[in-house]
């Protein structure tokens, strides 16, 4: 549990403290405080363990003039996205403790848990001592960098702190006082500090008081955002303190396990940290049932309601908010375009459900970990829908809101992929971009990155990415301090991983670390479900304004075979059906066997001239289409709003797809043709 901030010292301690400096060098007193002389000090034991620290461990000089380091301009921003909605909401508690402190020089900043700054705002007849303390975006002021200071000893000790002149480490910075307050995210984990930094010669508790006043206000406002897809129940022993910065926030999901919560609520509920506290029923935790809590929920109400409680109890005043859809959850179906309107889905991994057992235990083990560090290997046959998955699983998660990105190791040449994914500095090589390149792995900071076809990564850059996985920073091509990234990573391949590792083709040590969960993506010709499948895909592929309905005939010609290229091959056969249809039924009628490039058997396929059989399917299926939209534009004349509405496309896609096929109309003798 977090300990109460130390408060200001005594006059009278920083005259003895004072005095000690008069008859000895900064460094001496702190030589001598380690050593166990400094006993008639007012030196907290805060400040001697990390002065300790300092000199032990970090091998800190007290009178080393020590330039702060700086991260370069991609790493500041990177580590700002990787905060989220933290940076907006503390820039407006800046702001606010800039009015109040108008009096004052001083220096307002926001670090990210490795005390790098991350927001600054300061008063102007203090800029100059800002600049020559380092107190600027980008500078670092861990304890590691800098020693004991506000914002490094704040972050190490994760407790609101003053770091009063001489309890600085380093002498070069023993005229500032500075006064710092842990961030923590929902579930205790240190994500920021919030620091005010000036030349006072007293140490002011009051502004001890004002950031840690203004870093709880942070974590309330980004618990509650954060908290969308949760109840939220927010309560106090007296009505009028809910809605205040003194309330209790928890937030639950809908079966009572409590997913979240801030310090208040870890205070007012007497748990000594979040561990305890999450993963707890609420209803055990606030004595009341869940119904009770889902009903006020329900009501929707503004005001605080007294819980129901034990007799002899005293109420808990609590309101509870319903978890909001976010947009979010707007998931594009299988083979739909971007930007097209969609409907919400409330659960994205419901686009994976189906009938078939394998399929069924997939989805099951997804849900568990989605929201889990862990690492997902998918492994399939090519066409299986392992993108879509991958997808799927993002849309899912709270980092659905953040980038994916997806690179597929096998189509990118060898020479390119290594600055593809990790990125390169103006320069790097031969042919490199001017401004440099961010990299794929740095543009899905904060989301997730999908690496198709891992199997085909050349083994360097196999070792390259392990060191990234394990590290979490990146070092682009050229570049010489790596880059601190949070991604999540889902891999996929349609080899098998183990008989690579044993021809020497993967490494076993980046499989570990891939492998955290196995998701295997049965073939269509192994499914359960194929006629389900059929029905739904032909759902997905017509759309929201045409209800069509399949033959049973249709739907067991098509189970009857193997479809090597899978869920593509299936899908391409189903959009040319329903490109082609002349009513709203799918009949045998509207299937030509010649799509399946004459193959009616179920046996596995095999390769022709060293080529898929998918390969010649998708040619055939290419070739067919091409000459339906031939057909229908002479029998229209070319016209092509005519053509459209007959083939049921937009004319945007109908030109789309004559494009594609080289579709033009030549001209007639007499004159230039109308293209309608």
């Amino acid at each position: 549990m977090l300990r109460a901030p130390r408060r200001g010292r005594e006059r009278s301690g920083d005259a003895i403290m004072q005095t000690r400096l008069s008859t000895q060098s900064h460094a001496d007193l702190i030589r001598s405080v380690i050593a166990g002389h400094g006993a008639g000090l007012p030196i907290d034991e805060v400040i001697r363990r990390s002065w300790s620290r300092c000199l032990t461990t970090y091998a800190l000089d007290p009178h080393q003039s020590k330039r702060p380091n700086t991260v370069e301009h991609a790493d500041l921003l990177a580590r700002r996205q990787r905060i989220g909605a933290v940076l907006p909401i503390a820039r407006i508690e800046m702001e606010g403790l800039s009015k109040l402190m108008l009096h004052s020089e001083y220096s307002i900043m926001l670090t990210d848990r490795d005390g790098v700054i991350l927001s600054y705002v300061g008063h102007p007849n203090f800029a100059a001592t800002a600049r020559r303390c380092g107190f600027r975006e980008g500078v670092v002021w861990s304890e590691q960098e800098l020693g004991t200071n506000g914002m490094g000893t704040c972050l190490t000790t994760q407790r609101p702190i003053v770091i009063h002149r001489t309890e600085h480490f380093l002498a070069q910075n023993i005229q500032l006082t500075c006064s710092a307050a842990p961030i923590f995210d929902m579930r205790g984990q240190l994500l920021a500090a919030l620091d005010i930094s000036g030349a006072s010669a007293n140490a002011q508790t009051h502004t001890l008081a004002l950031v840690d006043m203004a870093a709880q206000n942070v974590e309330n406002r980004a618990l509650l955002g954060a908290c969308k897809d949760y109840y939220v129940l927010r309560f106090h022993r007296c009505a009028e303190f809910v809605s205040t910065p003194g309330e209790g926030v928890v937030a639950f999901d809908e079966q009572g396990t409590i997913m979240g919560a801030n310090r208040s609520a870890l205070e007012l509920l007497r748990f000594r940290d979040h561990q305890a506290l999450c993963g707890q029923r609420v209803d055990r935790v606030f004595e009341t049932s869940l119904a009770a809590l889902l009903q006020l929920a329900a009501r929707h109400r503004f005001r605080p309601e007294p819980l129901p409680s034990p007799a002899g109890r005293r109420p808990w005043f609590a309101m509870v908010q319903a978890p909001v859809e976010p947009q979010r959850r707007v998931m594009p179906a299988a083979g739909t375009a971007p930007g097209s309107p969609q409907t919400p889905e409330p659960d994205p991994l419901q686009c994976l459900h189906s009938s078939d057992p394998v399929m069924q235990q997939s989805v099951g083990v997804l849900r568990r970990v989605v929201d889990r560090d862990i690492s997902v290997l998918l492994l399939g046959e090519t066409g299986t829908g392992k993108g879509y998955c991958a997808r799927a699983i993002h849309a899912a998660s709270r980092r659905a809101e953040k980038a994916f990105l997806s690179v597929n190791c096998g189509a990118i040449p060898e020479p390119l992929i290594e600055s593809e994914l990790f990125g390169h500095k103006p320069g790097a090589f031969t042919g490199a971009a001017r401004d440099g390149s961010m990299g794929r792995i740095l543009q899905a900071n904060g989301g997730t990155l999908f690496l198709d076809e891992i199997g085909d990564m050349p083994l360097p850059l196999q070792a390259r990415l392990l060191n990234v996985i394990e590290d979490r920073e990146v070092l682009p091509l050229g570049g010489t301090k790596p880059i601190p990234v949070d991604v999540r990573i889902i891999s996929a391949t349609q080899h098998d991983p183990v008989e690579l590792i044993a021809k020497g083709q993967f490494r076993d040590d980046l499989y570990y670390r891939l492998n955290g969960i196995t998701v295997r993506m049965p073939p269509v010709r192994q499914r359960a479900d194929i006629p389900d499948l059929i029905r739904k895909l032909v759902r997905t592929e017509a759309g929201a304004e045409s209800a069509i309905d399949i033959e049973i005939a249709l739907i067991e010609r098509l189970a009857r075979y193997s479809w090597p290229g899978n869920v593509r091959q299936l899908r391409n056969v189903v959009r040319t059906m329903l490109a082609l249809r002349s009513t709203n039924d799918l009949t045998l009628a509207d299937f030509n066997e010649s799509w399946l490039a004459g193959a009616t058997r179920t046996e596995e396929p095999t390769l022709e001239s060293g080529r898929p059989v998918e390969a010649d399917v998708e040619n055939v299926l290419s070739s067919a289409e091409c000459d339906a939209l031939r057909r229908t534009l002479e029998a229209f004349h070319w016209n092509i709003s005519a053509a459209a509405s007959r083939l049921h496309l937009s004319r945007r896609t109908l030109y789309r797809k004559m494009h594609r096929h080289g579709l033009v109309r030549r001209a007639p003798p007499n004159g230039p043709a109308d293209a309608g």
